[in-house]
């Protein structure tokens, strides 16, 4: 019988690791977990990771990754949206509601061209475990 995994982690590549770094750790403001050569792992929330990787070759399709933030309520999309219009966060899309998945979302490009998404469930719409990741989250604090 294997094992659950512990965590997930996402790697993506970067032609540029030293903007990358200061995009992800101080206007997102996500902590840098670890440290490799040529690589920088962020920790997201409390339990998932994404990671760059520096290569010399062309990043094709960027714009086809969409690196999802969940938050909790829909005025934290908005606060979200303002602070990254204030720090200058190339806009794919304002906030706005998605009836068909029952979210309310918006979208923006990081420095490599992947999209970021910051996103917030309708109450009646959050995946099974949703509440355990808030109770970490609160514990936290």
């Amino acid at each position: 019988m294997i094992n659950k995994p512990i965590y997930p982690i996402t790697f993506l590549r970067t032609n540029n690791l030293q903007i990358t770094r200061l995009f992800y750790e101080k206007i997102m403001n996500f902590p840098v977990a670890l440290e490799q050569s040529g690589c920088v792992i962020f920790r997201i929330g409390n339990f998932g990771y994404w990671g760059f990787c520096e290569t010399e070759e062309e990043i094709i399709g960027p714009e086809k990754v969409c690196l999802t933030v969940v938050v909790e309520e829909r005025e934290e999309v908005e606060e979200w949206h303002k602070y990254l219009m204030e720090n200058n966060v190339k806009l794919k899309r304002v906030p706005q509601i998605s009836s068909l998945y029952k979210i309310y979302n918006s979208f923006y490009f990081d420095p490599n061209g992947y999209v970021l998404e910051i996103q917030a469930f309708d109450q009646d719409s959050r995946p099974i475990g949703h509440d355990v990741f808030l109770k970490k989250s609160e514990s936290d604090n």
